[in-house]
């Protein structure tokens, strides 16, 4: 049975993930899938403006929500806009790493769960002593740009509202599931392709050749980011505000120190007996590493969909933040009662939703170049600017080009310009607007586009 998907792409006004796919099948209801809905930086008025859209769109069916992880960036909308959405009927897919009877899940939680308790402890501590310091000041706003998890991750007010909103209609998926669609007739097949299941492609987060990393290093990493975060949380805690770190017991806790004692006096002349050897601010600039590793992590655990339009065999591919490790767990997934496979998906695959705004590190050159170059269209969910500001390893020149290369030009971003006339500009003028098939630009109360509608056939 004949197949039509529509595939709309938000443009937030910001860095962030929202898609709402519509089905429709011949003598069915149309079928709603919404995967994600977040943005980067507060953005309460245009996540409520694209809520509003979603829920007049959607009416009275079915609204099928996917969240690929708990970032902001792909959550944070459920924390703003749950009002606007309720009165659906909605059902939510998660990764089975979400599930809390997933051992390798309460793992993540577990160590995520320390992660923010600590976090909070420092950040409480330094507002206490460096309230009026600039430096320090700088490296907190630096560390809150990398916190990109749901509120304490864990029980967060946004997954909180989002379980809420579905009334706990939760389906927790596998690598290896599959099934037909709901209200498409069997004209729809989804294919779970991640997170790993693998805790060594769980842990691989980069591409590089040279860098071998499996699931044992990653935890020694961790654990040595752990303690040396501990070990600057000691050293806040033994700090009392009133001396300078040179002059008091500063960076030895308390604990461990008998006061008067020969060895302490001469520990601490080591650390106070020369000017040069003051190193003011930088031993807080531990701060940052364990929010830049956490956030590697959690992208990884991204649970990737892939939506099979039967008769014609394409294939549309979301990915969440997946990086490398969890690209390479594709090619090993098997799937009941058939033949088809993760290289095979990808070989089909004409919809391409960028991974992770087009990091460098979430694209996988060996997956990308099975894809169908002919038909092919990549979606970048992206904000230049806010890329930019934050220093994102996004929209590199040579990711750009790599996408353009495997689509021959069709390439659509959600921060594309939409000039006089509803024409694009394009970061390569290989296409325009007229261009690409089936394609419909809807504009917001201001004028400015508020999503892009790409229809394939199927």
């Amino acid at each position: 049975m004949s197949v039509t998907a529509t595939i709309r792409m938000y443009n937030q006004k910001n860095l962030g993930d929202c898609f709402l796919l519509k089905f429709q099948a011949e003598d069915q209801q149309d079928t709603y899938i919404l995967i994600d809905f977040g943005s980067y930086k507060s953005n309460e008025l245009r996540e409520h403006e694209i809520a509003s859209h979603i829920k007049t769109t959607v009416g009275d069916k079915k609204l099928t929500i996917v969240l690929t992880h708990q970032h902001k960036d792909h959550i944070s909308g459920f924390g703003t806009s749950n009002d606007i959405l309720k009165g659906l009927p909605k059902e939510l897919w998660l990764s089975f790493l979400d599930d809390e009877n997933s051992k390798q899940g309460k793992v993540i939680r577990e160590m995520t769960e320390k992660y923010w308790k600590k976090s909070a402890k420092v950040r409480q501590l330094l507002l206490k002593y460096f309230n009026t310091n600039a430096k320090v000041e700088q490296m907190l706003q630096a560390k809150e740009s990398l916190d990109l998890f749901a509120e304490g991750q864990i029980g967060g007010k946004e997954m909180s509202n989002l379980l809420d909103l579905v009334d706990h209609n939760v389906k927790f998926l596998t690598p290896g599931d599959s099934f037909f669609l709901p209200g498409t007739n069997d004209s729809v097949k989804v294919y779970v392709l991640g997170p790993p299941t693998d805790n060594v492609q769980l842990a691989k987060l980069n591409p590089r050749k040279d860098e071998e990393v499996t699931g044992l290093k990653s935890v020694m990493e961790f654990a040595q980011l752990d303690l040396s975060g501990t070990l600057m949380m000691d050293a806040l805690t033994a700090f009392d505000g009133e001396l300078s770190p040179k002059e008091n017991s500063f960076p030895f806790n308390k604990k461990y120190l008998s006061k008067g004692s020969p060895e302490s006096a001469e520990i601490k002349a080591l650390y106070q007996g020369e000017p040069d050897r003051k190193i003011d601010e930088d031993w807080l600039s531990e701060i940052g590493r364990m929010s830049l590793h956490m956030d590697k992590l959690t992208n990884n655990t991204s649970l990737v969909l892939a939506f099979e339009l039967v008769d014609s065999r394409k294939v549309l591919l979301f990915v969440g933040d997946a990086q490398i490790g969890n690209w390479q767990s594709w090619f090993d997934v098997k799937f009941k009662d058939t033949e088809v496979d993760g290289k095979d998906l990808l070989s089909r695959t004409v919809i391409y939703k960028a991974g992770h705004h087009s990091s460098h590190n979430a694209t996988l050159k060996q997956g990308l170049e099975m894809m169908n170059k002919k038909e092919l269209t990549i979606l970048v969910p992206v904000d230049e600017a806010v890329s930019n500001n934050h220093h994102f390893a996004m929209l590199r020149p040579e990711m750009v080009m790599g996408y353009h290369r495997q689509s021959l030009g069709r390439v659509l971003r959600s921060d594309t310009i939409v000039q006089s006339g509803n024409n694009f500009k394009l970061a390569y003028p290989f296409y325009s607007q007229e261009d690409f098939e089936n394609l419909k630009v809807i504009n917001d109360s201001e004028g400015s586009h508020l999503c892009l509608d790409l229809t394939i056939k199927g």
